[in-house]
């Protein structure tokens, strides 16, 4: 997979930056409901191997999301406005490199979920450990 240039990396920081401000709570619900049905779009038509770690990982804060927004588990909301607007940005096709350009429209989701995956880490590894605790269960 390719890689981002320098001035698309400032870019997409200076949008990740600015959406997380913008998060509502209506938006975090969208966020739940629009992954949830691409999700279900692009496991039927088959993921790419090159994209199966981007994957993993846009499945677990799917997941972390809507176990939020069902009442399952608390964040503190500026960890939900980061999963919200990451999974809105990945949702969107027209993003900075739009989707529909095989692999490569991709590059630009990587790395705003990159982005998110180190503003939220120590928030992720409690929901990790909370999953595998609810399965011991």
């Amino acid at each position: 997979m390719s890689d981002l240039g320098k001035n698309d990396k400032t870019r997409l920081e200076r949008i990740f930056r600015n959406g997380l401000d913008s998060v509502d709570d209506e938006q975090v619900e969208q966020a739940a409901t629009e992954t949830g049905r691409k999700i279900g779009r692009l496991e039927g038509t088959g993921i790419p191997d090159s994209l199966e770690g981007l994957w993993q990982d846009i499945k677990l804060l799917y997941s972390m999301i809507s176990d939020v927004v069902r009442g399952r588990y608390r964040l503190p909301y500026r960890t939900i406005a980061t999963v919200a607007f990451t999974l809105l940005y990945f949702v969107n096709p027209f993003d900075l490199i739009p989707d529909i350009i095989p692999v490569v429209g991709y590059i630009d989701d990587a790395f705003v979920v990159s982005l998110c995956l180190k503003f939220i880490g120590t928030d992720l590894e409690k929901y990790r450990k909370w999953i595998q605790s609810e399965k011991e269960k």
